[in-house]
C-alpha cells in the first residue's frame, strides 16, 4: 500500500476514534451537571450553554499557534499532542464535583485541543496533488462519522453506567487514538532553519493580505456559522411540528443524524469531484445546493419533509469543508501549511461557537421558521460572495 493511503486510513480511523469519545458525552452534560448539583431549568441552562461553549473560547484562538508549532516540530506530533491532551482533560472531569470545576476543566480541554488541522497539513503534504480532494474528503467523513456514533454509543452507555464514567470512555478513546498515529502513522518531515520559519503574525498577515485566503476564511466562517445556527433549536422544531411527546427524542435523533450519514457519505466524492472539475467550481455548486435545500425548511408542515431537506443539506455541505481545504492547500507554501490551517480551523471554531449564541437571540425575537430564513440568506449570500470574488480575479 502506498504510504500516503496508510497515513489517510490510520489518520481517518484515529480521528473517528477520537470524535467519536468526544461526542460521547456532549449530549448529556445538562445530565452530568445535575448529578454535579446543578438545580432549576435555567440554571441548567446557562451552565450547559457556558460548558458546552468553554472549550471553542480557548480553542479557536490556540489553533495558528499550535498550527505554527506544527511547522516547526512537525504535525504528527501536535496530532499526538491534542490527543494525549484531551484524554488527560476528560479523565479529570470524570471526578469533577462541581460546576465551576468542570467549566476549568472544559477551558483546559480547549487550551490543548486541535488535532484536526495538523492533520488536514499532514494529509495535504503527503497526498500526491491529484488526489488532495479525494484524501482531505475522505479524511473529513472521519469527524461526522465519528460525531454520529458518539452520541448513540453516548447514551448506550450512560443508561448502563451513569453518565461520570462517559468521561473514562472519552479519555480511553482518545488515547487509542493518539497510540494509532503513534505507531501507523508515518511522516516525512525536515525541520526548517530558523531564517525559514514565518512568525504566527506573518502566517495572520499572509492569509489577511492574500485576497482569496482572506474570501475563503470567511467562508468557512459563514458555513460553518450558518450550519449551526440552527443546530440547537432543532429538537424545538420537532416538537413545534406536532411530533407525539413520546417521540420526540428519537425523531430528533433522526432528524440530527441523517444529515450526519448524508455528510460522511458524500465527503469522498467531493473530493473527487474537486479533483477532476476544480475546487471553486464544485464550491459554488455545494453552495447552491445548501442554499436550496435550506429554503424550504421555513416551510415544512411534517417531520418528514425536514428530513429530507436535512439529507439534501448534508450532502452539498460535505462539499465546503474539504473543498475550501483543498484551495488552501494549493494557495500555501507547503512550510506554513500548518499554521495556515491553525488559521482556518480556528475560523471554523469562532463560528462554532457563535452560531448557536446568535441564534438563540433570533429564535427569541422573532420565531423558529425565520432561523432557516436566515441561514438560506446567509449561505446564498457566501456563494454571491465568493463567485464575485473569483469573477473579479479571473479565476472563474
Amino acid at each position: 500500500m502506498e504510504s500516503w493511503k496508510k497515513n489517510l486510513y490510520s489518520l481517518w480511523f484515529a480521528q473517528f476514534v477520537a470524535m467519536a469519545g468526544l461526542s460521547m458525552v456532549v449530549p448529556f452534560l445538562p445530565f452530568y451537571l445535575r448529578d454535579l448539583g446543578v438545580t432549576g431549568k435555567e440554571s441548567v441552562k446557562l451552565w450547559s450553554g457556558l460548558i458546552y461553549a468553554a472549550p471553542f473560547m480557548i480553542s479557536a484562538f490556540l489553533q495558528p499557534v499550535w498550527g505554527n508549532l506544527g511547522d516547526r516540530k512537525g504535525r504528527k506530533p501536535m496530532v499526538v499532542r491534542a490527543m494525549l491532551g484531551l484524554s488527560l482533560a476528560n479523565f479529570l472531569m470524570g471526578f469533577a464535583v462541581s460546576a465551576p470545576q468542570l467549566m476549568v476543566l472544559r477551558l483546559f480541554q480547549g487550551s490543548l485541543a486541535g488535532f484536526m488541522a495538523p492533520a488536514i497539513a499532514l494529509m495535504a503534504c503527503c497526498a500526491p496533488e491529484n488526489k488532495t480532494g479525494q484524501a482531505l474528503g475522505t479524511l473529513q467523513s472521519s469527524i461526522v462519522s465519528g460525531m454520529i456514533v458518539g452520541p448513540l454509543l453516548g447514551g448506550v452507555l450512560s443508561h448502563l453506567t451513569g453518565y461520570r464514567p462517559l468521561f473514562f470512555g472519552t479519555a480511553f478513546c482518545c488515547l487509542v487514538a493518539a497510540s494509532i498515529v503513534i505507531f501507523l502513522v508515518k511522516e516525512d518531515f525536515t525541520r526548517l532553519e530558523k531564517k525559514d520559519r514565518s512568525a504566527i503574525k506573518e502566517n495572520i498577515l499572509y492569509v489577511w493580505k492574500t485576497p482569496e485566503l482572506r474570501t475563503l476564511w470567511f467562508l468557512i466562517f459563514l458555513s460553518q456559522f450558518s450550519m449551526v445556527v440552527v443546530i440547537p433549536f432543532l429538537s424545538l422544531y420537532v416538537e413545534y411540528l406536532k411530533v407525539t411527546p413520546a417521540y420526540v427524542g428519537l425523531v430528533t435523533g433522526l432528524v440530527f443524524g441523517i444529515a450526519g450519514v448524508a455528510n460522511a457519505c458524500c465527503s469522498p466524492f467531493w473530493g473527487r469531484s474537486s479533483d477532476r472539475a476544480g475546487s471553486r467550481r464544485v464550491l459554488s455548486r455545494a453552495l447552491v445546493g445548501i442554499t436550496l435545500f435550506s429554503l424550504p425548511q421555513a416551510f415544512v408542515t411534517s417531520v418528514s419533509q425536514l428530513m429530507v431537506l436535512r439529507a439534501g443539506v448534508g450532502v452539498f455541505f460535505s462539499g465546503v469543508i474539504p473543498t475550501i481545504n483543498t484551495i488552501v492547500r494549493n494557495s500555501t507554501p507547503e512550510k506554513d501549511r500548518g499554521a495556515i490551517f491553525g488559521i482556518f480551523q480556528g475560523g471554523l471554531l469562532i463560528g462554532n461557537m457563535a452560531g448557536p449564541l446568535v441564534g438563540g437571540a433570533l429564535a427569541a425575537f422573532l420565531g423558529l421558521r425565520s432561523i432557516f430564513l436566515i441561514n438560506t440568506a446567509i449561505f446564498f449570500g457566501a456563494y454571491a460572495w465568493q463567485r464575485l470574488r473569483y469573477r473579479a480575479s479571473g479565476a472563474v
